[in-house]
């Protein structure tokens, strides 16, 4: 997916029977093919309409748009659907196993105290939500990780937090599979997550925190 429009859906990086038995390839293809390709079209029609080309997918997240409070709404909603759900379907493996020891792991652990207490609080997180949203382990420059979740499509402040693990809580991401048992929907997730790319995002984040605070000494 490129950064600005026309926004695009990148292809599945596995098949669709690849997270079989975690999810069904029905189910993956309506999400991926349907219900996120349907997004994206919905988000470039609205930039269009708005004259907004010019600006970025972060930047149509962040950005205090001037619209109509009906227009932003559904601008901000498409926008946040689109970012969610690229990082959601880059976050997953079709490896299941456990998590590797590595920085991010190690981060977790340490703050954590372990990968189960993590998943634990995780999963408190999910079923507490009220309706739709979405789970998030995010990095906050130097002041560490901690999970977070939006309502509805709403993206975390991606000026105060580095997204890490994006966790889809709408009920077409598990509905079919673990009917309304959020737990196992979670479980399933966290035995496919792609923890390579996950450190990459937290190393990212952790350099450029450092970056950040070396400019601010040679000031």
């Amino acid at each position: 997916m490129g950064p600005y429009f026309p926004f695009q859906s990148s292809p599945l990086p596995y098949s669709y029977v690849a997270l079989m038995p975690h999810c069904d390839a029905n189910t993956l293809y309506y999400h991926h093919d349907d219900y996120y390709a349907n997004g994206i079209y919905a988000l470039n029609h609205l930039v269009v309409n708005h004259r907004l080309t010019t600006l970025s997918l972060p930047q149509l997240i962040t950005r205090d748009i001037s619209l109509p409070a009906a227009q932003l709404n559904r601008l901000k909603n498409a926008a946040g659907m689109v970012y969610n759900h690229q990082l959601y379907f880059d976050g997953i493996s079709c490896t299941s196993g456990q998590p590797p020891f590595n920085r991010l792991t190690e981060t977790i652990i340490t703050t954590y105290g372990s990968i189960d207490a993590f998943l634990k609080l995780l999963t408190e997180a999910a079923e507490g939500l009220i309706g739709a949203g979405w789970v998030w382990l995010v990095a906050e420059g130097d002041k560490g990780i901690h999970i977070a979740t939006t309502r509805n499509n709403d993206v975390v402040s991606l000026e105060a937090v580095t997204p890490i693990l994006a966790l889809d809580m709408w009920e077409h991401a598990y509905l079919s599979m673990d009917h309304f048992d959020r737990a196992a929907y979670v479980s399933a997730w966290f035995s496919l997550v792609n923890w390579a790319e996950a450190e990459q995002r937290y190393i990212a984040a952790v350099n450029a925190a450092a970056e950040r605070r070396q400019s601010a000494g040679a000031g």
